[in-house]
């Protein structure tokens, strides 16, 4: 049953959630080049939780399709997240940490989908939006981003792993308030089929725009030193794009959801190409900040849509799974071989790498997804597995 408190723990889940991506993405390599590791193996080793983002979700999402409550899971996949954190620390051999780290990012990787599931789910019924649900993590990750500047700059990454472990305690705590999953009535043979069909457009889609992001989440600051820009202004770009974010999600949630994917994702997708070319255009400070607005179109309101939708095209015995492939498909598969991909183009001259052409060859990345996308319903009453 969904009640206020429940919607509570979901939103505390968001934000220790993604706060553990504020600190994983900028301090996890900082705590690696304190252990001694050099550069390559810090790839590897970041590489590790990018392979954990492809393999886990689909498989929680298949074991948990007919679980009523997949609080429990989470629960415990947090919790031995926290424990596993807990022991990088004790790791001697670095084969020894690799093992950890692909186990926690497993368990760290599988749950979210499944939370977004049961807030899709929130969301249908009507009895809160799902955006208002998610934005909590977009808080969460801005607060963490910012206070880890402060607690683990200079000498304190070796204390890393005690917050990230804190933060998944939280998580697991908040999980234990999770509402039970309500079934809906099951779909046609011929619905199902239809549906599938969609369901495999709509994971290309978001493999394209997730890949589209390659030169942005790997080389959008590096790319912005090499223009000149201070650590706090490139800090503060970041921050313009996750606000853009946070606004969309707080105010529109329900209307992007509810606007048909065809058309929807594929705005979406125009707007993110237009931001990849305008960055490798310009790096003028103006343009820079406007462009970075966009972002509420490239990730806010397309990930919203997307998984609206995931919701409504999968069979109702198979949502979660398909929220697992979703996940893996986008944020697993499609943001690593984009940032690979764009690492090559950037770097295959010699001299200064070149990521303006890595932000031009995303542009059309992004813009090859319309194809993909035009093959989505054009209509909301698309989907009768409501």
């Amino acid at each position: 049953m969904v009640s206020v408190s429940s919607l509570y723990h979901i939103r505390l889940f968001y934000a220790a959630y993604f706060a553990a991506m504020g600190i994983v993405l900028p301090f996890f390599p900082v705590y690696l080049a304190g252990r001694g590791l050099d550069v390559a193996a810090i790839g590897v080793f970041t590489g590790l939780l990018s392979v954990a983002k492809v393999l886990a979700p689909p498989i929680a999402g298949l074991a948990l399709d007919k679980s009523r409550n997949p609080g429990y899971f989470i629960l415990f996949s947090s919790l031995a997240a926290a424990a596993l954190a807990l022991l990088f620390p004790w790791a001697d051999a670095n084969w020894m940490l690799a093992l950890l780290v692909l186990a926690f990012g497993c368990l760290w990787a599988a749950v979210l989908p499944l939370t977004d599931g049961l807030s899709v789910a929130v969301s249908e019924a009507a009895l809160m939006d799902y955006g208002r649900l998610r934005v909590w993590g977009s808080i969460g990750f801005v607060a963490a981003s910012l206070l880890g500047g402060l607690w683990l700059a200079d000498n304190n990454a070796s204390n890393f792993p005690y917050w990230l472990a804190g933060l998944m305690l939280v998580a697991a705590l908040s999980a234990r308030g999770f509402p039970e999953r309500a079934e809906t009535i099951e779909h046609t043979a011929k619905q199902v089929g239809k549906s599938n069909r969609a369901l495999l457009w709509l994971l290309l889609v978001g493999f394209l725009m997730q890949a589209s992001h390659g030169a942005y989440y790997g080389f959008f600051s590096l790319y912005l030193l090499q223009a000149g820009y201070a650590g706090w202004q490139i800090g503060a770009f970041w921050v313009i794009g996750v606000l853009a974010e946070i606004i969309l999600m707080w105010r529109f949630s329900r209307s992007v959801g509810e606007i048909a994917p065809a058309w929807m994702l594929s705005a979406c997708l125009l707007l993110a190409a237009l931001r990849w070319l305008g960055i490798a255009l310009t790096t003028e400070l103006i343009w820079l900040i406007l462009l970075q607005l966009l972002h509420a179109a490239s990730f806010a309101a397309f990930h919203i849509n997307a998984v609206t939708w995931v919701q409504r095209l999968a069979p109702a015995h198979r949502r979660t799974s398909a929220q697992g492939w979703y996940s893996a498909a986008g944020f697993g598969l499609g943001t690593a071989l984009g940032i690979m991909g764009c690492g090559w183009i950037a770097t295959r001259h010699e001299g200064m790498a070149d990521f303006s052409s890595a932000f031009i060859v995303c542009a059309v990345v992004a813009l090859c997804g319309l194809l993909a996308a035009w093959q989505l319903p054009h209509q909301k009453n698309s989907a009768k597995n409501r």
